[in-house]
Protein backbone atom coordinates (compact mmCIF):
# COMPACT_ATOMS: atom_id res chain seq x y z
CA UNK A 1 0.00 0.00 0.00
CA UNK A 2 1.36 3.38 -0.99
CA UNK A 3 1.34 6.24 1.49
CA UNK A 4 4.67 7.98 0.89
CA UNK A 5 4.11 9.50 -2.58
CA UNK A 6 2.17 12.66 -3.36
CA UNK A 7 -1.01 12.59 -5.45
CA UNK A 8 0.71 14.04 -8.52
CA UNK A 9 3.24 11.20 -8.52
CA UNK A 10 0.45 8.65 -8.17
CA UNK A 11 -1.42 10.20 -11.09
CA UNK A 12 1.73 9.95 -13.18
CA UNK A 13 2.06 6.27 -12.32
CA UNK A 14 -1.62 5.67 -13.17
CA UNK A 15 -1.27 7.43 -16.52
CA UNK A 16 1.64 5.13 -17.38
CA UNK A 17 -0.39 1.97 -16.81
CA UNK A 18 0.01 1.29 -13.10
CA UNK A 19 -2.65 -0.06 -10.79
CA UNK A 20 -2.39 1.42 -7.31
CA UNK A 21 -3.25 0.59 -3.72
CA UNK A 22 -3.19 3.65 -1.51
CA UNK A 23 -3.88 4.64 2.09
CA UNK A 24 -7.06 6.71 1.96
CA UNK A 25 -6.10 8.51 5.17
CA UNK A 26 -3.22 10.19 3.34
CA UNK A 27 -5.17 11.73 0.43
CA UNK A 28 -8.32 13.84 0.10
CA UNK A 29 -11.28 12.93 -2.11
CA UNK A 30 -10.35 15.42 -4.83
CA UNK A 31 -6.82 14.01 -5.11
CA UNK A 32 -8.11 10.44 -5.25
CA UNK A 33 -10.60 11.43 -7.96
CA UNK A 34 -7.81 12.99 -9.99
CA UNK A 35 -5.74 9.83 -9.67
CA UNK A 36 -8.76 7.71 -10.71
CA UNK A 37 -9.25 9.87 -13.79
CA UNK A 38 -5.75 8.99 -14.99
CA UNK A 39 -6.18 5.20 -14.76
CA UNK A 40 -5.88 3.29 -18.01
CA UNK A 41 -8.51 0.69 -19.04
CA UNK A 42 -8.22 -2.53 -17.06
CA UNK A 43 -6.35 -0.86 -14.18
CA UNK A 44 -7.59 -0.10 -10.68
CA UNK A 45 -7.18 2.22 -7.76
CA UNK A 46 -7.70 0.43 -4.45
CA UNK A 47 -8.29 2.81 -1.55
CA UNK A 48 -7.60 1.28 1.86
CA UNK A 49 -8.91 2.93 5.04
CA UNK A 50 -11.76 4.55 3.15
CA UNK A 51 -14.00 4.76 6.24
CA UNK A 52 -13.30 8.45 6.71
CA UNK A 53 -15.08 9.35 3.45
CA UNK A 54 -18.84 9.78 3.25
CA UNK A 55 -20.94 8.07 0.57
CA UNK A 56 -21.04 11.15 -1.66
CA UNK A 57 -17.25 11.48 -1.63
CA UNK A 58 -16.80 7.79 -2.42
CA UNK A 59 -19.25 8.08 -5.30
CA UNK A 60 -17.45 11.12 -6.64
CA UNK A 61 -14.09 9.35 -6.53
CA UNK A 62 -15.50 6.28 -8.27
CA UNK A 63 -17.24 8.34 -10.95
CA UNK A 64 -13.94 9.91 -11.98
CA UNK A 65 -12.43 6.55 -12.98
CA UNK A 66 -11.59 6.37 -16.67
CA UNK A 67 -13.71 4.11 -18.85
CA UNK A 68 -12.66 0.51 -18.33
CA UNK A 69 -10.87 1.29 -15.06
CA UNK A 70 -12.26 0.86 -11.56
CA UNK A 71 -11.94 2.06 -7.99
CA UNK A 72 -12.11 -0.34 -5.04
CA UNK A 73 -12.79 0.83 -1.49
CA UNK A 74 -11.89 -1.14 1.60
Amino acid sequence: MISHLDAMSLGNIASRGGSLEVDGRKYDAMSLGNIASKLLPGKHLKVHNSGSFDAMSLGNIASRASEGANVIFC
